[in-house]
């Protein structure tokens, strides 16, 4: 909570400065005409943070506007969400539904949300999705997927280099990355511009491999531990020095989200550290690829190697809000229609036991629930970082990929962050 009060203070006072106008780069729907449309009854203002689903989203508030004409759907997808979302509490306009992306999220956000506990959908989330939601008892969010990452690979160009199956210790993947070399193929473009697939989703992995992240964190916290402490700290240097020594090395930290995936999905490299978020963005660029996904060893024991799995992120209503049970009547129609819109339009993993997967999500999806159904996953152990580390611990990797920092530094400095963050 520490920081998002720091942070609505600052935009309390950019607010009064500006008169409360942000410059975030938003898209939003279109309020169909007429005399519903110009007096409406409420507006229900809905902002989410995920870029790749802007049009699905803008889909699904007209389609819910055609079915409730007294109800206008003011649905935004921000760029810059997490600033726009705290100055538009402390503009005094603050949305009626809003998403946030972790347990972290949710624990600061939690005195300005509604508790959702008794809505009619809540017994039908999976299990998985729960304690990520739930603050002294209350639960505070209505999961929108569930998501996993990995290694995503061209099943050409290993058939190619000879590789007959994924590697499962880190041994492996050494091998792996010889043999598509020999065979002229580079391994990785990874993304490590941006600070989510270096500092969040690479990082998470040496937490998450503990076998109790959430108490090791815990830990960490009281001063009992430290990060240099993680069994498996060095195989994640590992893994990132072959993603560096096969791939762009040095440059890496230049290559960006799309630059990354357009790599990827036009066969310039034969993995990429993504999710299975990605098959959208991957197909239109290469509808015919043959791929695959599969969990980063950070050991030579191959039954440590299990995939990353989570909630990217919650719908959750603003508590003080004006339509207080129009919004969760929204969230209702949002489950009644889940499998047309968050499986089938915006391309999901359904976090609902109700919920199916459908073929066209594609082999990541259907890696994603193979690693499920032989229990070889493991958390999200990120959300229960302490608030605001992230993009720093980001910021500290790529000093370590620009070669300005060795392992001992990149490690102390994470820890010091870690520290500043958590009182």
């Amino acid at each position: 909570m520490r920081k998002w009060l720091v942070l609505l203070s600052v935009s309390a006072l950019l607010a009064l400065a500006a008169g409360g106008c942000t410059t975030t780069n938003t898209a939003k729907v279109d309020v169909p005409s007429g005399s519903a449309a110009e007096a409406p009854k409420v507006t229900i203002k809905l902002l989410q943070f995920k870029a790749e689903i802007t049009e699905q989203v803008l889909d699904m508030a007209k389609q819910y506007m055609a079915e409730n004409p007294d109800v206008v759907i003011d649905a935004q997808v921000l760029k810059d969400y997490d600033i726009a979302l705290v100055t538009s509490f402390a503009a005094g306009e603050a949305p009626d539904i809003f998403s946030i992306k972790s347990f972290t999220d949710v624990q600061d956000w939690s005195p300005f949300l509604a508790d959702l506990s008794g809505e009619p959908w809540m017994s039908k989330v999976s299990p998985s999705a729960v304690r990520g939601m739930t603050v002294n008892g209350r639960q505070l969010g209505f999961p929108m997927s569930v998501e996993a990452y990995g290694f995503i690979y061209n099943k050409d160009l290993f058939a190619k280099a000879g590789v007959r199956q994924v590697p499962t210790t880190i041994s492996e993947l050494r091998q792996v990355n010889r043999k598509l070399r020999a065979a002229g193929i580079v391994s990785y473009s990874e993304g490590y511009k941006e600070w989510w697939v270096l500092g969040q989703h690479l990082l998470n992995l040496p937490f998450a491999y503990e076998k109790e992240p959430i108490g090791f964190i815990e830990q960490i916290n009281r001063g009992e531990k430290r990060i240099a402490d993680l069994a498996k700290i060095d195989g994640f240097f590992d893994v990132l020095d072959m993603t560096l020594e096969y791939g762009k090395g040095r440059e890496s930290v230049g290559v960006s989200y799309d630059e990354q995936v357009y790599a990827f999905a036009s066969g310039q490299t034969a993995m990429m550290q993504q999710g299975v978020w990605t098959l959208e963005s991957i197909r239109k660029i290469n509808p015919n690829i043959r791929m695959g996904m599969f969990a980063i060893p950070l050991s030579d024991d191959p039954a440590d190697t299990k995939l990353p799995v989570g909630v990217p992120g919650y719908y959750v209503v603003n508590k003080d809000s004006k339509h207080l049970e129009e919004s969760k009547k929204f969230l209702n129609w949002l489950h009644d229609n889940g499998q047309k819109y968050l499986v089938d339009s915006f391309k999901s993993i359904p976090a609902f036991t109700d919920l199916h997967t459908t073929e066209e999500l594609g082999p990541l999806a259907a890696d994603l629930t193979a690693y499920a159904a032989a229990q070889k996953t493991i958390p999200w152990a990120h959300a229960w970082w302490p608030s605001g580390t992230i993009q720093e611990f980001s910021s500290t990797l790529q000093a370590y990929v620009g070669g300005v920092l060795n392992r001992e530094q990149a490690v102390a400095e994470l820890q010091r962050l870690w520290e500043a963050h958590h009182e």
